[in-house]
């Protein structure tokens, strides 16, 4: 990831099991260029579809993958947590 992001990422065990044994390399290098985006600024991607989920719940829509992630800002570190990751 980024050296230097604004918002560190961490992931649900669900979704790390997926990036680890479902995506190939490609994806994941597409799928990291999306979370550096959103580290370094995480409203850069559109608020969840839903309008009973309140904004700082964001979705990243590429080709192959969704991944839905909440904004953490609290210190002591501010940070991204990646709940769900969809293959399509």
């Amino acid at each position: 990831m980024s050296t230097d992001p604004r918002f560190q990422a961490r992931f649900s065990a669900e979704a790390g099991t997926l990036i680890r044994t479902a995506l190939n390399p490609e994806q994941r290098k597409v799928l990291q260029a999306a979370l550096e985006q959103a580290m370094a600024d995480p409203w850069s991607w559109p608020p969840s579809d839903r309008e009973d989920l309140d904004d700082t719940i964001r979705q990243i829509v590429l080709p192959e993958t969704i991944a839905h992630y909440v904004i953490l800002p609290d210190p002591p570190v501010p940070h991204l947590w990646i709940i769900t990751l969809t293959i399509l």
